[in-house]
């Protein structure tokens, strides 16, 4: 093991502690809730004094043992002004229900109710390195598969493309609602121009309009990297990661792309919305297990 990632691994696991208390080991199947229901509980927490967001049910059991074929842990990385729950109350059971581990942390900022993932994301990168070094340590397993909503998919790509210890230890990276290519697309970066440093707006949005110093980084060459398996979820009623063009999309040989209303044309799912949809959930489980086609459902996502 080398200094750094000793260090990596020290530094996390203290992180990782103070991050993921451990979760009880409750019996399946997994309540998921609606982005509708997500929105109204941590309205109704916040009236009670309530500031921590809780960890979905069904996610962060360390007693895992997957039933999913060829299952690896899936480690979920919430978007900007997230906390475990508002990314994840839906997705985070419905994939523990199909028989896999997962697990979430917050980054880039506290878990309580919103408040994550708003720090730059060069800072953000760091912390979930450190993190998710802490975990896999944890888990004793050479290999998870990441997802990621919105800023969190945009972190799992940038962290495997720059790290390579990091991406040897990930066999997937699935991104959902995530504007790779820097949302408000280029109509933004040409009208913001230099003015995007006097913006009154937290670090990270700043890093995740189109030009930024950080997504010119992960967009220069390859995106993607060689022997990791790549998936693009996203929506045309997404006003974040579908500015004109599909920002979410990674046109690279061997990546997955999927538009929501190409495969259920009733879908409205907006950016909320992508991760609180069935049809988003069985995608995601086709991506991990691709020995297996499952129907996908459609319906009127009309959330988010």
């Amino acid at each position: 093991m080398t200094l750094r990632r000793i260090t990596l691994f020290l530094t996390g696991f203290a992180l990782c502690a103070a991050a993921m208390p451990v979760a009880a080991a409750e019996p399946g199947p997994y309540p998921t809730a609606t982005w509708e229901q997500v929105q109204d509980e941590e309205t109704r927490w916040a009236q009670e004094g309530k500031v921590e967001a809780p960890t979905p049910p069904g996610v962060n059991r360390y007693d895992c043992a997957p039933t999913f074929p060829g299952a690896v842990p899936v480690v979920l990385l919430h978007g900007f002004a997230g906390d475990e729950y508002r990314a994840w109350g839906y997705l985070g059971p419905a994939l523990a229900n199909a028989g896999l581990c997962v697990y979430s942390f917050s980054y880039g900022g506290s878990n309580a109710m919103q408040g994550g993932g708003n720090g730059p994301l060069a800072d953000s990168a760091v912390e979930i390195k450190q993190k998710l070094t802490a975990l896999t340590a944890r888990l004793g397993v050479p290999k998870v598969d990441l997802i990621g909503h919105s800023e969190g998919g945009i972190m799992a790509q940038h962290i495997v493309k720059t790290d390579p210890e990091i991406a040897g230890g990930v066999r997937s990276v699935t991104t959902i609602s995530s504007p790779t290519h820097g949302t408000l697309g280029e109509l933004g970066a040409t009208l913001l121009g230099n003015l995007r440093d006097e913006l009154p707006v937290p670090p990270a949005v700043k890093d995740l309009l189109a030009g930024s110093v950080f997504l010119q980084e992960l967009n220069s060459g390859p995106t993607t990297v060689p022997g990791i398996a790549y998936t693009t979820i996203s929506s045309r009623f997404d006003p974040i990661s579908s500015f004109g063009q599909n920002e979410a999309m990674i046109a690279e040989p061997g990546v997955d792309n999927y538009v929501l209303q190409n495969v259920c044309p009733a879908s409205k799912a907006g950016h909320n919305g992508t991760v609180f949809s069935p049809t988003t959930a069985t995608l995601v489980l086709n991506a991990l297990d691709r020995s297996t086609v499952r129907p996908i459902p459609c319906q009127d996502d009309s959330t988010g």
